[in-house]
């Protein structure tokens, strides 16, 4: 559910997700272009480093054509890292701030805070609501890819 954050006029998208993987795997599939590609996108390009490029790009049918292209504002192995960027089809060509922290959550897992920050204006209204419904399943998509074999 998304709050709105006066100050700064934003709309921040949060989700927790439990993960049977440790912190490094985690930030690797966060980051690295291979593992992006497995799960939050057909299509990825990272320089998994403080200013790095990261470019994530879509196939699937009502998907933007443009690839959504940012910069790693946020880079700190293993606990956190957040990308910024967009494409045309977002107002003013900004689709927000994407920010992961992850935390140790037993002796093998993690625990993941996704934060999407987006402006809170009545144009992204729409961008918001895709982005409220596309989360959850891209985190569905990424526990599937972190979770050994044997435990499925």
């Amino acid at each position: 559910m998304p709050t709105r954050d006066a100050a700064s006029a934003t709309t921040l998208l949060e989700f927790r997700t439990e993960l049977e993987a440790p912190m490094d795997r985690v930030f690797a599939a966060l980051t690295e272009s291979a593992h992006l590609a497995r799960w939050l996108s057909d299509e990825a390009t990272s320089d998994p480093a403080p200013g790095g490029r990261v470019v994530l790009g879509w196939k699937r049918e009502g998907s933007s054509a443009d690839p959504f292209s940012g910069r790693w504002v946020v880079f700190q192995p293993p606990t956190s890292c957040a990308f910024e960027g967009g494409h045309p089809g977002h107002p003013d060509g900004y689709g927000g701030r994407i920010g992961f922290e992850i935390a140790p959550r037993g002796a093998t897992g993690s625990v993941l805070i996704t934060r999407h920050r987006l402006p809170t204006r009545l144009d992204y209204e729409p961008v918001i609501a895709d982005y409220r419904t596309a989360w959850p399943r891209a985190l569905e998509r990424l526990v599937a890819y972190l979770t050994p074999q044997a435990s499925r």
